[in-house]
């Protein structure tokens, strides 16, 4: 029966949208690989957070697996949500949070990082300026915690960041970034999530599918496949680290590795 209804509803080529991080190209090639798997077709579209609810909101976009709600993409969802449809949460909660390497001793939560500037050169490595999680560590948690004097926050960008992540643990040297979870840098390095007491950096999110209304009766199948979707965070971390290891490119591989070492995934998500 099931069979029959798959086959009804793949006759119509899925519009995907996703943003390019990393947790996204995860979700989206996994499921790319087992819709496809079940016979359906799915077509990817790059794009930015606002600029994908207003597309979706048309029906241009049938769906994407990367909302981040109820907190940080909460502005499009109160604008969109007439015309879409939330199918649930895959991962949560979500955190931002700053990281240090595990051979830096006595920092355990942001307050510790006050009167060890030294140690870090003042520096703290963000990402690309602008962006949400930027203006919260600038403006909230570094004065927050008393270390505007003492730390300069480096705008540079999540590559750039992660560079000189991978360089300092190389040599063994502290440094203090900017980082998320889930991220694939937790499952490569030992890294210490710095606590935040004040709740600075805010409340985790879920990471939500969302889809145009409509997606629920043009394929209900899918629908409840997405709705029974959850990864943790060591699998999630384990298959961004495949798509990290590959690189650009090659996602495809990189899931289908994955996949031959987590073979019950596809049953799991998507049971005939």
């Amino acid at each position: 029966e099931k069979k029959k209804d798959v086959a009804a509803e793949a006759k119509r080529p899925m519009e995907v949208a996703w943003f390019p991080w990393e947790e996204d190209i995860a979700a989206t090639y996994l499921w790319k690989h087992v819709l496809e798997d079940r016979g359906y077709k799915m077509n990817l579209h790059q794009f930015e957070v606002g600029p994908m609810y207003a597309a979706m909101s048309r029906g241009q976009i049938d769906v994407q697996f990367d909302a981040w709600l109820p907190n940080t993409q909460k502005k499009y969802w109160d604008k969109y949500q007439d015309e879409l449809v939330d199918l649930g949460d895959w991962y949560g909660p979500t955190s931002l949070e700053l990281a240090v390497p595990d051979y830096v001793k006595d920092v355990e939560s942001l307050a510790d990082l006050k009167g060890k500037g030294e140690q870090f050169d003042g520096r703290i490595v963000g990402i690309e300026a602008g962006t949400e999680t930027m203006d919260i560590l600038k403006n909230k948690v570094v004065p927050g915690y008393g270390l505007s004097g003492e730390y300069k926050v480096v705008d540079s960008s999540t590559p750039g960041m992660l560079a000189e992540l991978k360089r300092a643990y190389a040599k063994k040297e502290p440094i203090a970034v900017m980082l998320w979870t889930p991220h694939w840098a937790y499952n490569e390095y030992k890294l210490n999530k710095l606590d935040d007491p004040k709740k600075l950096f805010g409340e985790g999110d879920q990471l939500r599918t969302v889809a145009h209304k409509s997606f629920t009766e043009n394929y209900p199948v899918a629908s409840d496949w997405f709705r029974d979707f959850e990864l943790s965070e060591d699998q999630l971390a384990g298959l961004e680290n495949e798509i990290q290891k590959l690189g650009t490119g090659k996602e495809e591989q990189a899931v289908d590795a994955w996949l031959k070492k987590n073979p019950e995934m596809v049953d799991k998500l998507a049971p005939m």
